[in-house]
């Protein structure tokens, strides 16, 4: 199942791939809340949709709760599920549309994170061929 993400990174609207079991979850929220015009509403208004910062803040309260000291924002979440998909061999192709990438160079960006990948043993180029990429 997929859902729309409207306005996202970049301005842009895209599907994205949703989970079976976060459905399920999403399904259990929205039966004890019943949130009427948005699926997160603000605490302090109801009638607006949750703010930008919000899921920030919890991500950086989180973080600092579990001892994590290194630094990056919920941004790296993005890169985690990008080198993630790249690790579990969704072609770059593929990866580059869940993201929204209109240029495969922007989603080649997350072939360095991958471990074993050096310009010694082939680099990206070998990589994308193996993942079946263009």
């Amino acid at each position: 199942m997929n859902f729309l993400i409207e306005q996202g990174k970049g301005a842009k609207d895209g599907m994205v791939p949703l989970a079976a079991g976060l459905l399920q979850t999403l399904r259990r929220y929205w039966r004890i809340r019943h949130p009427m015009l948005w699926l997160f509403p603000s605490d302090l208004l109801p009638d607006r949709h949750l703010h930008i910062t919000t899921p920030q803040k919890v991500y950086h309260t989180a973080k600092t709760a579990s001892g994590i000291e290194k630094c990056g924002g919920i941004h790296a979440l993005r890169h985690a599920y990008a080198t993630h998909q790249l690790e579990r061999g969704l072609p770059i192709h593929e990866l580059q549309r869940l993201l929204g990438h209109s240029d495969l160079r922007s989603t080649q960006r997350y072939l360095h994170w991958l471990p074993g990948v050096t310009p010694q043993n082939g680099g990206p180029v070998d990589l994308i061929a193996s993942l079946g990429g263009a």
